[in-house]
């Protein structure tokens, strides 16, 4: 997976927690590192980490998120 191509764009992943729920997220990639994403979710409106392999999916966003 190569995410950290995305650093400071919006992407909408699929996130599996660490009880097995499937969420998705819509985020914007502040730092890639040490199978972490460093991000700021946007409906939760707070920076967030997400653990790199529990990205089951990713898109980037089209012009702005909101």
């Amino acid at each position: 997976m190569s995410i950290d191509k995305y650093i400071g764009r919006t992407v909408v992943i699929v996130y599996e927690d660490r009880k097995g729920q499937l969420t998705q997220r819509t985020i914007l990639i502040r730092q890639v590192a040490a199978g972490t994403i460093l991000a700021y979710d946007i409906a939760r409106q707070q920076p967030r980490r997400f653990r790199t392999e529990r990205v089951l999916a990713f898109q980037p966003v089209a012009g702005h998120a909101s």
